[in-house]
C-alpha cells in the first residue's frame, strides 16, 4: 500500500533483518517497558500476530502491531519514530492497521493507553474508538492508570 512516499509492509522473516534493528530503537525511544528483540522475533512466527511498518525507501518511520484473537484485535504498539511525530504518520499507520484487520476478518479493535497520553487518545479517538473501561495502576513502571479504548470495524 502506497501513500505519500510511505509504504505500509508487513513486519516478516524476509524483512527484519533490514527493519528490526530500526523497529527496536524507535521501541526504545518511545516506550518505558520497550520489547526485546527476542520479543519481536517471537512475533514475526506467531501466526496471530501482525506488525504493519510505515517505511519511506527503506528508512522505517513508524510501525503498529495487534494480535488476532478471533474475530478481535487486539492493538500492542504504535510507534512513530521522533523526527516524524506530528506530521500524521500515526493516523496512517493506525489507518492501515484497522483496513488490515478488518480485511482479516475482525470486527472489534480493543487497546490500551496510558491515562496520560493525550495524544494517543486523540489519535485513537479520531480513528474512532472509545473509551469504554478503565485498568487502575495497569503499567509496572509507574503504575499509571490505563483506559480501554475500543472501535468497531466495517466488514470486507
Amino acid at each position: 500500500m502506497s501513500l505519500d512516499g510511505e509504504m505500509l509492509l508487513e513486519l516478516c522473516e524476509s524483512n527484519a533483518a533490514l527493519y528490526l534493528p530500526q523497529l527496536l530503537a524507535i521501541e526504545n525511544e518511545a516506550f518505558a517497558e520497550p520489547w526485546s528483540e527476542t520479543a519481536y522475533r517471537a512475533e514475526i512466527a506467531r501466526p496471530i500476530s501482525h506488525v504493519l511498518l510505515l517505511v519511506r525507501e527503506e528508512t522505517l518511520l513508524g510501525y503498529a502491531g495487534f494480535w488476532q484473537v478471533l474475530d478481535a484485535a487486539e492493538i500492542n504498539n504504535v510507534a512513530v519514530a521522533r523526527p516524524w511525530r506530528g506530521e500524521g504518520l500515526g493516523y496512517q499507520l493506525l489507518s492501515g492497521l484497522l483496513d488490515m484487520a478488518a480485511i482479516l476478518g475482525c470486527c472489534r479493535v480493543n487497546l490500551e493507553v496510558r491515562a496520560g497520553n493525550a495524544a494517543a487518545q486523540a489519535l485513537y479517538a479520531k480513528c474512532g474508538f472509545t473509551v469504554n473501561g478503565h485498568r487502575p495502576g495497569y503499567y509496572e513502571d509507574n503504575h499509571e492508570d490505563a483506559l480501554l479504548m475500543g472501535c468497531e470495524l466495517k466488514k470486507y
